[in-house]
C-alpha cells in the first residue's frame, strides 16, 4: 500500500517540529512548494494517524492530504487501512489552531481523486462505496474541527490493492452503494 502511493507521487510528510513548522510558514509566505511539509494530527482509534502523505500542488497552501490508520483487524489475512483525504485550498486564521489550512468543501472530489490515482497505478483490484457519515449538501453542510464547511454524499470508498498489475477493465466494482452528485440546485432552482 505504501509503495503504491509513493509510486503515484505521494510524499510521506515530515513530523511536526519547530524546524518543519518554520519551513511551512516560509513556504506559505513565499508561495513555494514544500513536498514533505507536516500535516496536523487527526485522531481515530484514540490516536493520531499512523502515516500521512501529501501530494503537492502549486504551493504549500494548496495540497492534497491523506492520513492513514492501521486498525487492529485484517480482512482475509490482508492488512486493513482506514484513511481520510482532504484538499487544501488556502490558509486562514483559526481560533482553535491560530493558523490552519482551509479545505475544499467538496470532499467527495478529493475521494474521487484518490480512486482515480490508485486506479492509474495499475494496482487497484477491487473497489466500491459503502455507507458512511450520511449526506450533507451545500445548503446544509457539515463542519470540520476548524469550522470549514464541507458537503458529501456520505459514502466511504473501499479500495482493494493488489501486488500485480490490473488494467482498468479488470477492476472489480462492487455495487454496494452508488455515489450521487449533489449540485446543491433543486429542480425549482433551474429556471
Amino acid at each position: 500500500m505504501l509503495a503504491t502511493f509513493v509510486r503515484r507521487g505521494w510524499d510521506l510528510t515530515e513530523t511536526l517540529s519547530s524546524h518543519s513548522a518554520w519551513r511551512t510558514a516560509m513556504s506559505s509566505l513565499f508561495g513555494s512548494r514544500y513536498r514533505t511539509s507536516p500535516v496536523s494530527p487527526l485522531y481515530l482509534f484514540d490516536r493520531s494517524q499512523d502515516v500521512a502523505f501529501q501530494k503537492a500542488r502549486a504551493t504549500v497552501d494548496e495540497r492534497n492530504h491523506l492520513r492513514l490508520w492501521r486498525p487492529p483487524v485484517n480482512f482475509e489475512g490482508t492488512p486493513v487501512w482506514v484513511g481520510q483525504i482532504s484538499r487544501d485550498i488556502g490558509v486562514k486564521l483559526s481560533s482553535k489552531t491560530v493558523v490552519t489550512h482551509k479545505i475544499d468543501p467538496m470532499v467527495d472530489e478529493a475521494r474521487l481523486y484518490v480512486l482515480l490515482d490508485i486506479a492509474s497505478s495499475g494496482h487497484l483490484g477491487q473497489a466500491g462505496y459503502t455507507k458512511g457519515v450520511g449526506h450533507s449538501s451545500p445548503k446544509t453542510p457539515r463542519y470540520n474541527y476548524t469550522e470549514d464547511p464541507y458537503y458529501t454524499d456520505g459514502l466511504r470508498l473501499v479500495l482493494f490493492l493488489t501486488d500485480h498489475h490490473i488494467t482498468y477493465d479488470k477492476i472489480h466494482w462492487y455495487d454496494w452503494e452508488v455515489p450521487v452528485v449533489d449540485t446543491g440546485i433543486s429542480e425549482g432552482d433551474t429556471k
